[in-house]
């Protein structure tokens, strides 16, 4: 009985089904490799819905046990035991929805996914110099941070005059025009220093005393006429005080210059406007560890110097107060 020869796979048929074979899986490999990519980021813009519903959940739960509207995230008891997800936006919006963005979950990049709405408030953003009004004074904005912010920083564009002075430091203050120092007295003509806290301090009985005087605005009488101030001409505002040196310094470029001795530096403004060319004004900043004396700005040129008085008979309050931009009209 004749048997039949069993016929084997040639290499060349080897080497070319391996071809083959390789072919198909340099196509099907990216194939399957985008469909786990696409599932994986399916699954991670689930997880971040799941947690932001979470967290709509857990406002809903405070509402109810406090009623109270929460404010932060770190407020509420959020119940999520989905991957780790962790996010540069997370916005409790006023209608109680929350709005996520830049998310990424289990330490993976969530590309251009958000979660909600951003239903914040915006606001008019505001440059520094714009001039604006409010109930009838005039201002120039010294700091707005955009539209997200819903306050903005004013300058008076005018300092108080000698009568405001003495109209809103009643029973405190007085300034008294025919002194060569146009500083603020109390009543009995003390003072002489920037600020002061009783009527001991400065010239008395033609002797200099620093009993009583300070440089700290917040305990000086200086505040008392601000506060009364914005009480009749600014009452919408969270704040009123005198500009500090740093927020002025904000506004200005550092000059190089050269002195007899050494080489010296100047902060000079950038605007005209920050300046008063008929008196000098405070800010609310102690000079250096001078126990009498705080910066103030010059009406030559807006440089800051020295202060222990005002070489003028108006000026050295000149109000900065923080407004809600509601309240302005332009």
């Amino acid at each position: 009985m004749k048997q039949s020869k069993r016929k084997a796979f040639t290499l060349i048929e080897l080497i070319a089904v391996l071809v083959i074979m390789a072919i198909i899986a340099l196509i099907v490999t990216p194939l399957v490799m985008n469909i786990i990519r696409k599932a994986r980021v399916s699954a991670d813009k689930r997880s971040v819905d799941a947690y932001g519903r979470s967290i709509e959940l857990a406002i809903a739960g405070y509402l109810l046990d406090t009623g109270k509207f929460p404010t932060e995230v770190s407020q509420l008891t959020i119940e999520y035991s989905g991957n780790k997800v962790e996010c540069e936006t997370t916005q409790i919006n006023t209608d109680s929805s929350v709005y996520l963005a830049g998310c990424t979950v289990a330490g993976r990049s969530v590309e251009n996914y958000t979660y909600g709405s951003d239903k914040s408030l915006t606001y008019t953003a505001y440059t520094v110099g714009n001039q604006v009004t409010y109930n009838n004074v005039d201002y120039y904005v010294i700091k707005d941070s955009g539209v997200k912010e819903s306050t903005v920083t004013l300058l008076k564009t005018e300092p108080l005059t000698t009568a405001e002075v003495n109209e809103y430091g009643a029973g405190h203050v007085n300034r008294y025009t025919s002194h060569s120092v146009g500083t603020a007295y109390n009543q009995n003509g003390y003072g002489g220093m920037a600020y002061y806290s009783s009527e001991t301090c400065g010239y008395v009985n033609n002797a200099w005393v620093e009993t009583g005087c300070t440089t700290d605005y917040a305990q000086s009488e200086v505040k008392y006429v601000v506060d009364a101030w914005k009480t009749a001409k600014a009452p919408a505002a969270t704040e009123a005080r005198l500009i500090s040196k740093d927020e002025y310094e904000s506004m200005t470029t550092v000059e190089t210059y050269e002195t007899p001795t050494e080489p010296g530096t100047r902060y000079v403004p950038q605007y005209d406007w920050q300046y008063n060319n008929s008196c000098w004004y405070w800010t609310s900043t102690q000079y250096n560890d001078s126990p009498s004396d705080v910066w103030n700005v010059n009406n030559f040129d807006g440089v800051l110097s020295r202060s222990y008085g005002v070489y003028n008979n108006s000026g050295v309050v000149r109000p900065v107060i923080i407004l809600p931009k509601s309240a302005l009209s332009n």
